[in-house]
């Protein structure tokens, strides 16, 4: 390991969809590692031509609180203004809140100011701070744009405080048809990430298609077994809970649920620091 590159040496698998894996696999090479993209997932965009999303865009006005939580969202809802020619202005009138840095950044990028953000990156921190700011009292509409399977702890626990909320699923996150690496080749990583619950549940669905009938050696055996020389690292505690629930051990988990704070905990990882 040379200094400055901590990773030198180390092989990485990314399994976040092909479209966001640079924010990951830069800072992972610079740091010295080989990195392998094995995508589980793909984000495919709700239609604008869907009749519930061109309602909720056009009650918009009606909303004083919009609540983002995740930079897809971001991108997908915004592209619908763009679509139907209504300026940024249009959310002037809201609070806009985000889940995380990444999420407000891709705000602030598009011209959209972030008023509140996470103080933890996750929504149960979300929760937290609207609670302490005492912007989403009873009666407050609050739309969500999301995926269609997110988590839905924000939803409910706004509606339970008495807020009026609309969940709106504005893309889906799709399985990959299949692995884009050999199985056998994921095996020998030493370390394999995930980003998200999603991609974790798909993740072990495409192991398992690939290793059946497979001539490599790990054929038959249980995934936790094939997988017992990588360390598992998850960006925070949800995807956490999936990887335990698949079965799965965690090896490393980002204290900072980002993928800045999940290459830092790798780093200090493969330097014997975690």
């Amino acid at each position: 390991m040379t200094h400055g590159r901590p990773l030198e040496g180390r092989t990485i698998v990314v399994t976040r969809p092909r479209e966001q894996a640079a924010s990951l696999a830069q800072p992972l090479e610079h740091l010295g590692a080989e990195v392998l993209l094995a995508p589980t997932i793909r984000i495919v965009p709700r239609t604008l031509d869907d009749e519930v999303v061109r309602v909720v865009v056009n009650d918009l006005p009606e909303y004083r609180l919009i609540i983002f939580t995740s930079a897809n969202g971001v991108a997908v809802f915004l592209g619908y203004l763009t679509e139907l020619g209504l300026p940024l202005a249009s959310l002037d009138d809201a609070i806009v809140a985000a889940v995380g840095p990444r999420t407000a950044s891709a705000l602030e990028e598009r011209g959209v100011t972030c008023d509140v953000v996470a103080d933890d990156f996750v929504a149960e921190g979300l929760l937290d701070t609207l609670e302490k700011r005492a912007v989403a009292p009873a009666g407050t509409r609050v739309l969500i744009p999301s995926a269609r399977l997110a988590r839905t702890v924000l939803s409910e626990a706004l509606r339970a405080s008495g807020a009026r909320v609309d969940v709106l699923p504005v893309y889906d996150t799709v399985p990959a048809k299949r692995l884009q690496l050999p199985p056998e080749r994921i095996e020998r990583a030493d370390f394999i990430t995930f980003t998200s619950s999603s991609a974790a549940l798909q993740f072990v669905g495409l192991m398992d298609i690939a290793g059946t009938g497979s001539a490599h050696a790990g054929a038959g055996r249980p995934l936790a077994e094939r997988l017992s020389g990588a360390a598992l690292c998850s960006i925070g505690p949800a995807t956490s809970d999936t990887l335990r629930e698949l079965g799965l051990p965690v090896a490393v988990e980002a204290s900072e649920h980002t993928a800045e704070g999940l290459v830092a905990a790798i780093a200090a990882s493969a330097a014997g620091f975690a």
